[in-house]
């Protein structure tokens, strides 16, 4: 009985460190991935705002041959939505919204993960034109890791296991709008 009110006692400090020092630690991720494409912003933009052309440079849309896409709202404006249903281990389901545009410069979305897990994301897409064929694009996406969870963001990096996938994408991306440059 000693013994399993010492354990007890050790599992219940634990916990509570745990929870503290969650207070200490970043509650979101986030993937930061920069490329530069030979084409003018209004092409790349194009590319960006609408999600009929979104899905088809998505690195995850391209590994998953059962994924269904519905948009609703009109593409490429504020409002407008994809949701999407696939394998659950690729795409799985979810429904991303844009939430704000500067056009040829900046895409804002919002991105709800229903299966296999839910969860709540931002995705941005800055553009920069460098000159009159060239412009740097920027996507930022961020997703929401609550307390007590965060913890795990001390052994768990997000760009290290998805980053990958983004810089995937944008390759993807920069061949479409170089090929309609």
């Amino acid at each position: 009985m000693k013994h399993f009110k010492l354990f007890l006692g050790f599992l219940v400090a634990l916990v509570a460190t745990l929870f503290i020092f969650s207070f200490f630690i970043a509650t979101t991720q986030k993937v930061e991935k920069t490329i530069t494409i030979k084409a003018p912003a209004p092409i790349v933009f194009e590319q960006l705002a609408k999600f009929e052309n979104f899905n088809k440079w998505s690195a995850w849309n391209n590994e998953d041959s059962s994924v269904i896409h519905t948009i609703s709202g009109t593409d490429g404006t504020v409002g407008a939505t994809t949701a999407w249903k696939g394998h659950p281990e690729i795409s799985g389901e979810g429904k991303m919204e844009i939430t704000a545009i500067e056009t040829n410069q900046k895409v804002k979305q919002v991105i709800n993960f229903i299966a296999p897990k839910k969860n709540k994301a931002s995705s941005e897409f800055k553009l920069n034109q460098l000159n009159a064929s060239e412009t740097t694009v920027t996507w930022t996406f961020e997703i929401a890791t609550p307390r007590p969870w965060n913890i795990f963001n001390l052994f768990y990096s997000m760009d290290k296991d998805k980053g990958k996938e983004f810089e995937k994408s944008l390759q993807t991306l920069k061949k479409i709008a170089e090929a309609k440059h």
